[in-house]
């Protein structure tokens, strides 16, 4: 069959508008296509969100050696989390011990490495003496070695039950099916830190000293926490992960290259990061369900998700053993790659594809847009219109999840005080805000195709999807694919619909097709921020999902909906989201279950012997009010580490006899700048704190440097501060009972005004008075401690 094309012939005559809409009489038929495309839609969209959400069941303890198994590692999970275990606390050297003892039963040697671990990158500089727990599986002929890292610290407040009580446990388990099994081929290494959730201490001290090995032949698996519940998160890789992310195949977590981009541009920091900063590569996993229990005292046994612990483990098990049977000096040889799951299934490819996607697509959609004006599909100018009305409905998307969070803070004060952006039951907000952002991005979609056409509406979604793979092929490369693949599918979709007969009924469905990889990567995604980012920041997630929503076929969009029954229809379906948000935000009230969280801190200045409640504003609840109603002050001045906010909620709260900051000039001699060594020892009166600080006003004086135990840490300013003065700070955790003796190397003769602060978990006996109720637990931020300050001049 051969088809004649005049290339010289003008353009067929088409009117020179929209294509007709149809008749209400034949409309139900012609929807036919769009309606089952959406209907393929949902289906590519739902899978890979239902299997992210939740993970599988978990194994018995009675499982096959070989396998992990919950029901083993959970019985090391209720050892390690029965309270916190803070580093320096007895519950801390106890869960050493044990670690230590379970090792030795499976016959691998283990060390105890301690040291003192510093930290200059979070802030004000920070010392700590840590213990790392270390052990090796031999390999058979190792090429180098596949180091697993779980932190064996908790926070003040909390036990840590899943932060990183399943990371301490799954190393335990893991092992343990290792040794069921013949010896890997490379090392395996087992490395238990210490003071991750200080300043990453541990980690730090272990690849200072060395011991880490060499970063060319090593692979390290991190496991964290976010949360007591959901899915396994590989969110972070190395360089070099094109030769890393096969080994996810055995059991594959949800991951995307994406959450790599967004990880490294943040502050956040884990164990992982100290090693990729020293060179070394490797993967990071987490969970980031229920983040309303996040280091707080919820991590306990009763929350955290032994389904979780299973999915974590099979998770970093099968990658382990991949890993361990790979010629790990090949692993440098690998380069970036994109990655993706969909539904249990890992999509990769080269890395070195980005770019060259990014130019087809606009290379393709080019052609598809001059194709689809020269066969009539479309106008140029219709086109262009939609294209400049796109932004309308993301931003109002944005704004829709913006405006919802300020209004659920109105309704729910005690929102304020979950500090990572999720209440309790963040599920029908979530759900809510959704639909509303659907409508309006529905409404104005319908609105569009009426007066441009369904095909040039979907051109200029497709325009916009490739503007932004081409934008963030180079800054963004491992996110592109989220719209080169949508971006494709569109141009492809206008070329076909460019080819169709203007009768045809396909044609609006064909310059839809970029709707279904949208579908299959965008919705996972937005779906997967949510619990991420939380409600606080619902906008992120509803902008990417209000850019799949534009893509959508939409069948019932066209003539039979114009002005009043369009607008009925978009207003009931904003009725029914905000429905669904009110109703969840009448439901999530506070009970023991589902208990308010506050920020309160006990403070005692020792110049003045004035003692006092402060509370950083964030929740509420009537029992805080009974402690923190003497205003809001600043109080930075007299208590350096609360910075923020500018004003803190305070009370009066009864004086005790604490253990106060002691400074001691041990001897005192000018420099050949004309500077000052000063040697000092911090210690404290009245018994030992948890943690010992000094901060310099740096309008009086600037600190070159300190040194401690022989380590070296630089001075200059190392923190923020609100007044602008206690810029310069140093802490030291676990302080001997004699104190730390500092050597502070000062710019210029002249004194130097400094404050001292001793800080306790837990409160002065018999100050908590009313006594805490179960409605109420400690917030993850600024919660559950004494500071004691003093003031000194050197």
């Amino acid at each position: 069959m051969t088809f004649r094309l005049l290339p010289n012939a003008p353009a067929p005559a088409v009117p020179a508008q929209a294509e007709p809409a149809p008749s209400p009489a034949r409309w139900p038929g012609r929807a036919l296509p769009e309606l089952l495309l959406l209907l393929l839609v949902s289906v590519v969209a739902l899978v890979p969100v239902v299997a992210n959400a939740v993970p599988g069941g978990a194994r018995s303890p009675d499982a096959a050696a070989g396998v992990f198994s919950a029901g083993r590692a959970q019985t090391f999970v209720d050892a390690f989390a029965k309270e916190p275990r803070p580093l320096g606390s007895a519950a801390h050297d106890r869960v050493r011990d044990r670690l230590v003892a379970e090792l030795d039963k499976l016959g691998l040697r283990p060390r105890v490495l301690r040291g003192l671990g510093t930290d200059t990158t979070s802030g004000a500089a920070l010392a700590a003496p840590t213990q790392d727990i270390r052990a090796t599986l031999p390999g058979s002929h190792p090429t180098g070695r596949v180091l697993l890292v779980a932190h064996y610290d908790s926070v003040e407040i909390g036990p840590g039950a899943t932060d990183d009580g399943h990371g301490i446990a799954s190393l335990l388990e893991i092992a343990r099916a290792l040794r069921a099994g013949p010896a890997p081929r490379n090392d395996v290494t087992f490395l238990f830190t210490d003071g991750e959730e200080l300043g990453k201490v541990g980690a730090q001290q272990y690849t200072a000293s060395g011991a880490a090995g060499d970063p060319g032949k090593t692979v390290v698996l991190n496991l964290e926490s976010r949360g007591t519940s959901g899915r396994t998160l590989m969110f972070e890789t190395g360089d070099h992960n094109g030769a890393l992310v096969p080994a996810l195949d055995g059991h594959v977590p949800v991951t995307t290259s994406l959450a790599h981009e967004v990880y490294r541009r943040l502050p956040n920091y884990t164990d992982f990061t100290v090693f990729r900063d020293a060179g070394f590569t490797g993967m990071n996993f987490a969970n980031v369900g229920t983040s309303a229990n996040y280091d707080t005292p919820r991590d306990d046994l009763a929350h955290s998700s032994r389904a979780s612990l299973q999915d974590l483990g099979d998770t970093v098990l099968g990658a382990t053993r991949r890993l361990a049977a790979t010629d790990l000096t090949t692993v440098r040889q690998g380069t970036q790659s994109t990655y993706f799951s969909w539904a249990g299934l890992l999509v990769r490819y080269p890395g070195a594809l980005v770019t060259p996607l990014a130019v087809l697509a606009a290379a393709l959609f080019a052609a598809g847009l001059w194709y689809a004006v020269r066969r009539g599909a479309l106008r140029g100018r219709s086109a262009v219109a939609a294209a400049a009305a796109v932004p309308v409905p993301l931003l109002g998307a944005a704004l829709t999840g913006w405006a919802g969070w300020q209004l659920l803070l109105l309704a729910r004060p005690a929102y304020a005080g979950f500090v990572f952006g999720d209440p309790h039951r963040p599920g029908p907000a979530a759900f809510g805000l959704g639909v509303v952002a659907l409508a309006a991005v529905w409404a104005c979609t319908a609105v569009l195709r009426r007066r441009c056409g369904a095909v040039a509406t979907s051109a200029a979604v497709t325009g916009w999807f490739v503007l932004l793979a081409v934008v963030t092929a180079p800054l963004v490369p491992g996110g592109s694919y989220l719209f080169v693949w949508p971006a494709l599918f569109g141009a492809t979709g206008l070329l076909v619909a460019g080819r169709l007969p203007e009768t045809s009924r396909w044609r609006a469905a064909a310059a839809a097709l970029g709707s279904l990889p949208a579908a299959a990567l965008l919705l996972p995604v937005a779906a997967l921020l949510f619990p991420t980012l939380g409600l606080g920041m619902a906008f992120v997630p509803l902008l990417l999902g209000a850019l799949f929503a534009l893509t959508l076929p939409m069948p019932f969009a066209g003539s039979p909906l114009r002005g009043r029954p369009l607008a009925l229809r978009a207003l009931a379906a904003v009725v029914t989201g905000l429905a669904v948000v009110a109703a969840g935000v009448v439901r999530d009230g506070v009970d023991p279950a589902h208990p308010a969280q506050v920020s309160l801190v006990y403070t005692l200045d020792a110049d003045s012997g004035r003692a006092r409640w402060v509370s950083n504003g964030l929740g509420s609840h009537p029992w805080l009010g009974s402690f923190v109603d003497g205003g809001a002050e600043h109080v930075e001045d007299r208590f350096p580490p609360l910075r923020e906010p500018a004003r803190w909620r305070t009370g009066p709260a009864p004086a005790r006899t604490l253990a106060t900051p002691t400074l001691k000039v041990l001897s005192d001699r000018t420099t050949a700048r004309g500077g000052r060594q000063v040697r000092i020892r911090l210690g404290a009166a009245h018994g030992t704190p948890d943690q010992l600080m000094i901060y310099a006003d740096t309008t009086s004086g600037t600190v070159r440097g300190l040194t401690v135990a022989g380590e070296r840490l630089p001075g200059g300013h190392n923190r923020t501060s609100g007044d602008g003065r206690w810029t310069w700070g140093f802490l030291y955790v676990d302080p001997p009972g004699g104190g730390v003796e500092l050597t502070l190397r000062l710019t210029g003769a002249g004194p130097l005004r400094l404050r001292a602060v001793a800080e306790h978990t837990g409160f002065p006996a018999g100050t908590l008075r009313p006594a805490r109720p179960r409605t109420v637990t400690w917030s993850s931020l600024d919660s559950g401690f004494t500071l004691v300050s003093k003031g000194f001049t050197i």
